[in-house]
């Protein structure tokens, strides 16, 4: 323990705390470009396979270990732009850093697959319109000669994703039923002239 000289002439110094995002600078999100993607386990009683990123943050010249939020695929690789912020999976040890997921300008702006209605901001969901089922239904039954098995199938799937209300999924499932009809017009075409 110190003694009253000491105090007198030195005092008490506190104790400076160590930052945990000093990679930012002070900022609330930083730019990065990831270097590696992995995975790894969380402590004592959890189990599971965490996703991370290392990322360099060039402002700052560091390399940090972030989190990789939400469900499903990611579609991130070596040398994707990202945004970056504080905030720590809490039963993963050295990860202090997150990926900031749906915008635009970085390439981590995909959304997850099954549609998130719920805490849309903190994972970059889109709200999606109200989709009108009649028009989606009309558009793709115009020529009902050529519909098929196949056909019918891809029609079910693009009206789970209308109630879901998944815009990219609806973008996937319209682009696989042009491809359908196309190749249903070639093949009467190809029948008609032989």
């Amino acid at each position: 323990m110190a003694t009253l000289r000491q105090l007198a002439l030195k005092g008490r110094r506190q104790k400076r705390r160590r930052c945990v995002v000093a990679a930012l600078k002070g900022a609330p999100q930083r730019k990065g470009v990831v270097m590696k993607i992995g995975t790894t386990t969380p402590k004592k009683p959890n189990s599971a396979k965490r996703k991370f990123a290392k990322v360099w943050v060039p402002f700052s010249k560091k390399t940090v270990y972030s989190h990789i939020p939400g469900m499903g695929k990611h579609f991130l690789q070596e040398y994707s732009n990202v945004l970056v912020e504080g905030g720590n999976p809490p039963d993963v040890p050295g990860i202090n850093y997150t990926l900031v997921r749906g915008k635009k300008a970085y390439d981590f702006c995909i959304p997850e697959e099954h549609g998130r209605t719920r805490k849309r901001s903190k994972f970059g969901a889109f709200k999606v319109a109200a989709i009108n089922k009649e028009n989606v239904l009309v558009k793709y039954q115009e020529d009902k000669e050529l519909v098929d098995k196949k056909r019918v199938k891809e029609m079910e799937k693009l009206n789970y994703a209308a109630r879901k209300r998944n815009r990219y999924r609806i973008f996937l499932l319209k682009k696989k039923l042009k491809r359908l009809v196309i190749e249903n017009i070639r093949k009467v075409n190809a029948q008609i002239t032989n």
